[in-house]
Order: C-alpha cells, then sequence, then structure tokens
C-alpha cells in the first residue's frame, strides 16, 4: 500500500482542515512545554506536565481520527444523548461537594478521573440547536415556533453555566444567536432578542455595581459578583497608576503585556519567555501572550490566521451540503471554536481577565479532547458535503447525457 493511498485511508475529509489541526497540535506541544515552567517549580516533577499534555494530544488525535470516521447520520443521533449528559454533568457538579474547587463547581469525578461537564454541555447546545432549526424549516426560513424550543432546551444549561464562568456563558449565547441569524429565524424574533439582551446587560451591569463590597467575604455566586464588579471598575478606570501598583493589582495582565510588549516581529524563540514564570495559568488561560513573545507578532498572527482559516472552510464545507443539519452543525461548531479563541486572544492582549483556555492549544484535559470532537465532526461533515458535491456532479453529467442521447434519437428518427 502506498503512502498517498494510506494517507487517503487514514486522513479523509478536508485536507486544509486537517494541516490546520496538526499545526495547532505543534504548536500546543511547544509552547505548553514552555509555559509550564512555573507549574514544573510548583509541583517538582519536570516531566510530568508535558507528559501529560502529550498524552492528552495523542488521545486527542484519535478522537479526531474516530470522529471523522463517523457518519453525519450517526451524529446526529448522538444529538439528545450529548445535551442531556452536559446537562446531568452540570447538575451534579453542582450537587458534589467534592466538585467545589475554588468556590466553583466546573468539575465531576469519574472513577479517579476528573471531566468539565460545561464542555460536553457547550457541544449538546450546538448540536441540538441545529437539529431543532432543520426540523422547523420551510420555505421562508426557520418558522417562529422553533425559538420557544431553542430557550426551553438552552436555559437550563445556560443558566448554570452562567453562574460558573459568565464569559462561556456569553460564548454559548453569542453561538446560539449567530446560528438563529445563519438559520434564517423570523426578523421580529431575531429583533426582540437583541433587544431582550441589551437591556439584560444594562439590569445586569447596574445590579452588580450596586452589590456591597461585603458579599466578596462570603464566598460562592456572591463573591463572583464582587469579582465581576471590580473588573467592570476596572475597565472603566481612567486615572493612570504607576507602573509597580499594576503588576501588583493586575499580576496577569502586567505580565501578560510585559510579554507581549517585549516581543518583537519574530519574537524570542520557543523557550526562552521570561514573562511565563510570573504569569499565573501561563499554559492555559494566557497562552497566546506566551506565544508572542516566543514567536512574536508574525507567529501570533499565523496562530489567529489557523482559527479564521478553521471557520472559513467551515462556511466553505456548509455551502455544499445538502441536508441542513450537517450546515448548520458546522457552522455551529466553527463559531463556537473561532469565538473562544478571540476572546482568549483578547484577554491575553487587553484589559479584561476571565479564564478561557485557548482552543487546541492550551493546556487541559477535557477542552482539549472535546475541542478534538469539534474538529473530527467538522471532517466528517466535510466528507458528506464531498459525497454531496460528486452525487450532485454525477447527475448533472447523467442528465447531460441523457439530453445528448435524446437528441441523437431525435436527428434520428427525423433523418428516417
Amino acid at each position: 500500500m502506498g503512502g498517498d493511498q494510506l494517507k487517503r485511508i487514514l486522513f479523509k475529509g478536508d485536507k486544509v482542515i486537517w494541516a490546520v489541526f496538526f499545526i495547532l497540535c505543534s504548536i500546543s506541544w511547544v509552547e505548553v512545554f514552555s509555559a509550564t515552567s512555573r507549574q514544573v517549580s510548583e509541583s517538582g516533577s519536570y516531566w510530568m506536565p508535558i507528559i501529560k499534555h502529550t498524552v492528552f494530544l495523542l488521545a486527542g488525535i484519535f478522537v479526531v481520527w474516530f470522529m471523522h470516521n463517523m457518519k453525519v447520520a450517526w451524529i446526529k443521533k448522538l444529538t439528545y444523548i450529548i445535551y442531556w449528559a452536559g446537562l446531568l454533568g452540570l447538575i451534579w457538579a453542582q450537587i458534589d461537594p467534592r466538585s467545589q474547587i475554588n468556590d466553583s463547581a466546573r468539575w465531576i469525578r469519574i472513577m479517579g478521573f476528573t471531566f468539565q461537564p460545561m464542555e460536553l454541555a457547550k457541544m449538546g447546545l450546538v448540536m441540538l440547536v441545529a437539529l431543532i432549526i432543520t426540523e422547523h424549516q420551510d420555505e421562508e426560513g426557520t418558522d417562529h415556533n422553533a425559538l420557544k424550543r431553542i430557550i426551553i432546551y438552552s436555559l437550563p444549561p445556560v443558566a448554570i453555566i452562567f453562574k460558573e464562568n459568565l464569559s462561556t456563558a456569553a460564548i454559548i449565547l453569542l453561538t446560539l444567536y449567530m446560528m438563529m441569524f445563519i438559520g434564517r429565524l423570523p426578523k421580529g424574533q431575531m429583533l426582540k432578542i437583541l433587544g431582550i439582551a441589551f437591556a439584560t446587560v444594562a439590569i445586569g451591569v447596574t445590579l452588580i455595581m450596586s452589590a456591597p463590597e461585603s458579599w466578596g467575604n462570603e464566598g460562592g455566586f456572591k463573591q463572583k459578583v464582587i469579582t465581576w464588579k471590580h473588573r467592570v471598575v476596572d475597565a472603566l478606570k481612567s486615572e493612570p497608576v504607576t507602573a509597580e501598583d499594576y503588576v501588583i493589582t493586575n499580576e496577569q495582565r502586567a505580565h501578560a503585556n510585559i510579554a507581549i510588549a517585549s516581543s518583537n516581529i519574530l519574537g524570542r524563540g520557543p523557550g526562552n519567555s521570561e514573562a511565563r514564570d510570573f504569569i499565573p495559568h501561563a499554559y492555559s488561560d494566557f497562552i497566546y501572550a506566551v506565544i508572542i513573545e516566543e514567536l512574536g507578532l508574525l507567529g501570533g498572527f499565523i496562530v489567529l490566521l489557523l482559527y479564521m482559516t478553521i471557520l472559513y472552510r467551515c462556511g466553505k464545507i456548509a455551502k455544499r451540503c445538502e441536508d441542513p443539519y450537517p450546515a448548520y452543525l458546522i457552522m455551529g461548531v466553527g463559531m463556537i471554536i473561532t469565538m473562544q479563541a478571540m476572546l482568549h486572544m483578547y484577554i491575553s492582549v487587553g484589559d479584561f481577565v476571565t479564564g478561557q483556555p485557548l482552543p487546541l492549544i492550551s493546556q487541559g484535559g477535557t477542552s482539549v479532547l472535546i475541542n478534538c470532537v469539534y474538529i473530527g465532526m467538522i471532517l466528517s461533515i466535510s466528507r458528506y458535503a464531498k459525497k454531496c458535491a460528486i452525487q450532485a456532479q454525477t447527475e448533472i453529467i447523467e442528465n447531460n447525457t441523457n439530453i445528448v442521447e435524446s437528441e441523437k434519437n431525435k436527428e434520428y428518427e427525423e433523418g428516417l
């Protein structure tokens, strides 16, 4: 069996997506290895962080390969299973006392392994909304009954996720709104959603700003509200502060900004970051700052371009899908990956702090595997879209052949 034939068997689907996936995995391995120096010094184990990450990357590659061989019809049948598994996982994390870590209930333990149900719930929602929009298609787009079902299914998981991670809830809601926009829900409903969203944000910010500072000592959700309040105040603050005070009060942002400012076009080179030793969670929440410091502005731009390529390819593939479900699903998956990546990059270079890993690059277990499932879905749908294109082309050739045969028969009959 030749090398080209082996590649066609092992790596089916969109070749560009495969290339982007392996490039992101390579960047992840190098940059996580570099960014875990602080984690290594705290744990005392030099090789364990990168060995663990390597295992997850290898497992993720297998997940992509497994998912890209799965038919779209099978993925569609898994929609409700994944949705309910994610929702039950979120509820489990809320009631299991072992899930409480730093006043957050984001993890559940299964047979000695920890798992983040929030990631599974995100996937389930994207899949389910794609299915609902598909089931309510008519000649003008999506009928008005779809919105009611979307709200009913989205409200419970989003409410729980909102309690634990505001930025993740915002990414989900924005992704779902864009899916509904692409699915052509009635314009009146879309405008009402926008109005309600703006009103909710305005009321929410007002309530957060009026929260008493004493809540910060009570823990739980009240403490999160005070954290949000301080972030809003910091974002709106205009009075100058000394560099020393800024570093003391904003350790993550300060050292991330230092990492970016000390870079240049080509950067310091892989493994030569200085700010990584001072940035908490440099290997996850702020890894883009380390990437820019080590790979330069050019490297940072290439990483940005890779995520935009994923979204672009998803759009191209969606256009070739004959069935609406895979088209809406691939757009939802492409947008949730890209939006999370954009938010992470903004956090790394901006004045806002919230925990969002960089998809397929940041260190992590659940997030790495779930994002690999997303890539596998994209590749599976690309295989389906290619078959649709081949079938359409075959039909055109057959129709043209039939027309030619018909013309020849007509000429023959006229000749008689």
